[in-house]
């Protein structure tokens, strides 16, 4: 991987673009709206994809607002409202910039960690279903619900035995 000097890495912003090759900042640009669109595909906002695409191809996967708007030529407004979301669905975390009162934006492991594990959808959704098993009594709506509770409980279940396979797997690359 090539290193550059500056705050954002190969992304640029107050990159020097020392040890970019000529074009490779133009393909990082294209990757991050490819990877995007396939992200808005599955449902995500169009800016809060562009911020996690770019978050993740930065050098240390760390940036600020300012640097996320000056590299996706974006209104640091807008970028607020996309790390927001992406905060909220635990794809990233921010942290505080040592020394200083601005914020910045991280993307690292725990955020398939925290997303296959820690599903609103699957935590809620079991409480949710349970009420409404209670209310239908015996009917066929009811043993629709059953169903998808008993979804729910086997996705838990293979959720956290595939996490304990794909942490032993991650030890053997690293």
């Amino acid at each position: 991987m090539l290193k550059v000097s500056g705050t954002c890495g190969r992304l640029g912003c107050s990159a020097t673009g020392v040890g970019v090759r000529e074009g490779e900042m133009d393909e990082i640009g294209s990757f991050i709206e490819r990877f995007a669109s396939t992200l808005v595909d599955a449902g995500f906002p169009r800016l809060a994809a562009r911020v996690f695409a770019a978050l993740l191809v930065s050098e240390n996967g760390r940036m600020t607002a300012a640097e996320l708007a000056e590299r996706l030529h974006a209104s640091t407004g807008g970028v607020s409202g996309a790390v927001r979301y992406l905060e909220r669905v635990r794809l990233i975390r921010t942290e505080r910039d040592p020394g200083t009162r601005r914020h910045a934006y991280v993307v690292d492991g725990s955020w398939y960690e925290a997303t296959v594990t820690a599903n609103p959808f699957l935590e809620r959704g079991e409480i949710d279903l349970r009420d409404g098993i209670a209310i239908l009594g015996d009917s066929p709506a009811a043993d629709r619900l059953t169903e998808t509770l008993e979804l729910i409980a086997f996705l838990r279940e293979e959720t956290s035995a595939m996490m304990v396979r794909w942490r032993e797997r991650k030890a053997t690359l690293q």
